[in-house]
């Protein structure tokens, strides 16, 4: 006991220094040169407020406020039969994962975060949703990425479709390695004189019992959303713009023979995708492939912003990062498989390769965001209905074939 005592307090103290030490070097960095770091900084200020905060901050909103008035819980009525079967978590998981898909990072986790306060998830449960939510924001690949950055939209559209399918995918994998959720916050199965009530009327009964059970006034619900997802942005940008200076400072100091990419690919997703699209690939396949598997990978700014949100809900750093890294492998070879037969159907997927920066704006300004606002959100909420129908009625086809 003693013994395991004192090996936690060398590795902590051990992380301590380390971490110390990285701190020092960084800010000695930083001194040294601090023209670099304040361009690098006023970079991702710009990018902070142009691309996400726009892209997140009304969703994030709508979905505090649709999951007190219980819309979370029916819609884990309707989706039970789906992700038990396939991922072998609680139906109220759907809920995370449509948001996740819709909103991107850090919502996803946000959404698991909130449920798990709620006591509608496990600790364990929330965690594995959240690191199963985690997805690129769908405007940041297809007006960002797609549109600004590769100048191709069809680009955008076989990005998005890919980092589905693929984080799916590696979450069914990962669905191998449990059993059956039977704890007492799962989505508790219907009994027989309930399996006779229309599967739509269930939900609606569960949407009422848990808006019920939540009790706030609309003006009240509206002041905690804002609160909350202003917070949680704030949160993001401070990390956005940390290993903005962060990726700088290794890619002039420490990994100069490396790729401009590597760094940027490794820390943050939207550096990374804009020097990505201004870099010489061998083939157009390549590209797109190591563009879908950074976009898979999301940095570790936006894996820390998962984490920080889910530090009171049982989200394991190392099945994280797991996570990540088969879904960032998988993205790579599905990209490189569907390249050759995407192309064939649309010659406009094909990325415009080039050495020099990528024009993101006169006088080199960050894509905006805000300059198309209405039809981003009208985007987002058509998005959000698509999946919910789309896994609705692959949940229905899974009753009927068990019956």
């Amino acid at each position: 006991m003693n013994k395991g005592n004192a090996t936690k307090t060398q590795s902590g103290f051990a992380s301590t220094v380390l971490l110390g030490a990285a701190a020092f070097l960084l800010v000695l960095a930083v001194v040294s040169a601090p023209e670099p770091a304040f361009q690098a900084t006023l970079q991702a200020l710009k990018l902070w407020w142009n691309i996400v905060f726009p892209a997140l901050l009304p969703f994030l909103v709508l979905v505090e406020i649709l999951m007190a008035y219980g819309f979370a819980h029916g819609a884990g009525v309707l989706l039970d039969p789906l992700m038990r079967k396939l991922f072998k978590l609680p139906g109220s998981g759907g809920w995370v994962l449509i948001t996740g898909m819709t909103a991107g990072f850090p919502a996803g986790a946000q959404a698991a975060a909130s449920m798990h306060r709620q006591g509608d998830l496990g600790p364990g449960e929330a965690g594995r949703l959240a690191a199963m939510a985690h997805f690129c924001n769908p405007m940041t690949i297809l007006v960002v990425i797609g549109t600004g950055l590769l100048h191709q939209p069809a680009a955008g559209y076989l990005l998005l479709i890919v980092h589905w399918i693929t984080g799916l995918l590696a979450a069914w994998l990962f669905s191998f390695f449990r059993r059956t959720p039977h704890g007492r916050n799962d989505v508790a199965k219907p009994n027989k004189p309930a399996r006779q009530v229309p599967l739509l009327k269930r939900a609606a009964a569960a949407a009422l019992e848990a808006h019920k059970r939540d009790g706030r006034s609309f003006g009240r619900l509206l002041g905690d959303s804002v609160t909350r997802s202003v917070q949680t942005l704030m949160m993001a940008g401070g990390f956005i713009l940390l290993f903005a200076v962060l990726t700088r400072v290794l890619s002039e100091n420490v990994l100069p023979l490396l790729p401009s990419y590597f760094t940027s690919g490794l820390l943050e997703i939207h550096l990374a995708s804009a020097s990505i699209s201004s870099s010489a690939f061998t083939n157009s396949a390549m590209q797109l492939a190591v563009l879908s598997a950074v976009l898979a990978w999301s940095g570790i700014s936006a894996q820390l912003q998962s984490l920080s949100l889910m530090r009171d809900a049982g989200l394991s750093w190392s099945y994280f990062i797991l996570k990540r890294i088969v879904h960032s492998l998988l993205a790579f070879l599905v990209m490189l498989v569907c390249w050759k037969p995407a192309s064939s159907l649309s010659a406009a997927i094909v990325p415009a390769f080039r050495t020099e920066p990528p024009q993101t704006g006169q006088n080199g300004n960050i894509f905006n965001l805000w300059t198309g606002f209405p039809s981003v959100l009208q985007t987002q909420i058509a998005f959000f209905l698509l999946i919910a129908a789309a896994l609705w009625v692959i949940s229905s086809i899974i009753v009927r074939v068990r019956r």
